[in-house]
């Protein structure tokens, strides 16, 4: 059985910085979603701070990744645990 650290990583999100651009919905969007302003949106995100922060499967990583090294305004995180 495969322990918590191993399965999963932590996605953050600074909502309040995102500027639309879709990228990350594109990418992920078993994670990401485009708000009615067009803005996107952590799905099932609890808040941590300045940061939206969701638990995600490991496997997802290279896809995660490209979300955030696409992100043009660096506002989102990945946090292997």
């Amino acid at each position: 059985m495969a322990t918590k650290s191993s399965s999963l990583v932590v996605i953050r999100h600074k909502a309040t910085e995102c500027v639309g651009c879709c990228l990350c919905a594109e990418t992920i969007p078993q994670y990401f979603q485009m708000n009615d302003e067009g803005m996107s949106v952590l799905v099932d995100a609890n808040s941590e701070g300045v940061f939206d922060k969701k638990d995600a499967l490991a496997m997802d990583s290279t896809d995660i990744e490209v979300a955030v090294e696409g992100c043009p305004v660096d506002i989102i995180r990945l946090d292997k645990t």
